[in-house]
């Protein structure tokens, strides 16, 4: 470009922008980008066993609804003086659409619903539509609410599909009818922008097509939906910590296999579900890598190809690229290879001044061509980065899987884990409706995420024997076939 006679080089990478919000405060900042998981920069482990509790958000999300509590009257009773006074609330707001012919009815009828509706202050989801009705405490809200909003945006392509589930009214009694029809305290709410990115196209996929299954089968999708959305959320990140160590070698067309055993069965530290590059103790190792990982794609989406500089004085949030499609978007020619690796140098020169204020000397960039300046961008994010906080942020990926889908073996260590429940949830969304042969039932729990050595393997057909679900074509055992579950 020419600009009165002077070559004016245009930017590749906005790296003036980039030097404004994270030179502010020194602190990392992910700019005009989008979000791309949940957690917060400090371990509060409140999502540690109680994943369910975020599934008020996640359906409300789906529904386009919010919980409004502030419409309940106050009860006019107390049933017990340590109650929940919300749950006390609910259930008179019940009882007030009913009309009964003296005060001990109404009493026996308010027991009734504190026993059959609510378990431990949890309500009771005996409707798909009552997922709507799960609170979040206040002191949770924040952190909950974000993960109600990323499962939105990363599990969910097809809302509509998914509204149709939850907001079915179909009921099988009046008490169910009576309790789903309480909607003065849900109101409506304009779909909400996407604030984080989807970058795992099979999770989606694959998390809508179980969904649907299930939601065929009532009484079961009511039991398995909580630990299948459990799974797939957990399992998504952990796509993502994977992945993102392999930079531009990696596709995100297709999941990565992890070693998974069954609970059940004993394990030697032979075994690669303990120590192997596809199994939880490689995850673990990098998890921490997580935060350093996300603000170095976030800085390199900050390109002329992914966003111009007008748009910059908007509020229009950017995909995050992916190491593999920014690399792509060089060789194709979409940005210039030249200016952004200029670029890219000058960045991590001002980068250093910022975050390394403490050396004198400023970092010399040494990479050759995208792929090394990728990856000593993120070597110097990471070292710009509190070792603390990336412990922490990323330690937040254990706290998500524990005491389901991580199990500690005592001395062997943490193992990605398959619980009975599990096992049979999973087989039964592999299986669908038409028997499948056995190979292929490994086949399909791999394309979920799943893999299993010959041992764990030997479990499954062991357990599904007992459960009669394995059909031999023959008395020599050959061309076994696993029949629906459901």
């Amino acid at each position: 470009m020419y600009l009165k006679g002077r070559v004016v080089k245009v930017a590749a990478l906005h790296i003036d922008y980039l030097s404004e919000i994270l030179g502010k405060h020194a602190k990392h900042d992910v700019g005009k980008a989008l979000d791309l998981v949940p957690f917060l920069s400090k371990r509060t482990r409140k999502i540690r066993g109680n994943f369910n509790n975020v599934l008020g958000e996640f359906v409300r999300g789906i529904c386009n609804l919010q919980l409004d509590l502030s419409a309940l009257n106050e009860p006019e009773f107390t049933f017990t003086p340590d109650e929940n006074a919300e749950e006390d609330q609910f259930i008179w707001y019940i009882v007030e659409q009913v009309e009964f012919n003296n005060e001990d009815e109404q009493y026996d009828f308010v027991r009734f619903l504190k026993e059959y509706l609510f378990r431990k202050d949890a309500i009771k989801v005996i409707h798909p539509f009552i997922y709507n009705y799960i609170k979040v405490a206040q002191k949770d809200k924040n952190e909950f609410s974000k993960y109600g909003e990323f499962m939105n945006n990363v599990l969910i392509k097809d809302k509509v599909k998914f509204q149709a589930i939850f907001n079915n009214s179909d009921v099988d009694d009046i008490l169910t009818e009576l309790i789903i029809n309480q909607r003065d305290i849900l109101k409506e709410t304009s779909t909400r922008g996407v604030k984080y990115d989807s970058l795992l196209p099979p999770i989606t996929n694959l998390y809508e097509e179980d969904i649907t299954f299930l939601s065929n089968y009532k009484d079961y999708f009511l039991k398995s939906f909580p630990l299948l959305t459990h799974y797939y959320v957990f399992m998504y990140i952990c796509q993502l910590v994977i992945k993102f160590e392999s930079f531009s070698n990696v596709t995100f067309d297709t999941l990565e296999t992890l070693y998974f055993t069954l609970e059940w069965e004993r394990l030697s530290r032979r075994r690669k579900a303990v120590d192997d590059l596809s199994s939880f103790k490689f995850v673990k190792n990098k998890q921490r890598n997580l935060f350093p990982h996300i603000h170095t794609l976030s800085q390199l989406s900050h390109n002329a190809a992914n966003i111009n500089d007008s748009e910059l004085n908007f509020n229009k949030k950017i995909k995050i690229l992916t190491y593999p499609q920014i690399k792509r978007l060089l060789s194709e020619g979409t940005l210039n290879q030249e200016t952004f690796l200029s670029d890219l140098s000058d960045w991590m020169i001002k980068y250093s001044k910022i975050f390394y204020k403490e050396f004198e000397v400023e970092h010399s960039p040494t990479f050759q061509n995208i792929d090394e300046g990728m990856q000593e961008l993120f070597n110097l994010v990471n070292k710009g980065t509190s070792d603390a906080v990336s412990k922490k942020y990323g330690g937040n990926l254990e706290d998500l899987g524990a005491n389901q889908f991580i199990k500690s073996r005592g001395s062997i260590g943490q193992v990605l884990n398959i619980t009975h429940e599990f096992l049979i949830l999973l087989t039964a969304v592999s299986v669908k409706k038409s028997r499948i042969p056995l190979n292929q039932l490994f086949h399909e729990y791999e394309k979920r995420g799943v893999l299993l050595d010959r041992y764990s393997k030997n479990e499954v057909v062991y357990a599904l024997e007992k459960l009669n679900l394995i059909d031999k074509k023959s008395d020599s055992g050959d061309a076994q076939y696993v029949k629906p579950v459901l």
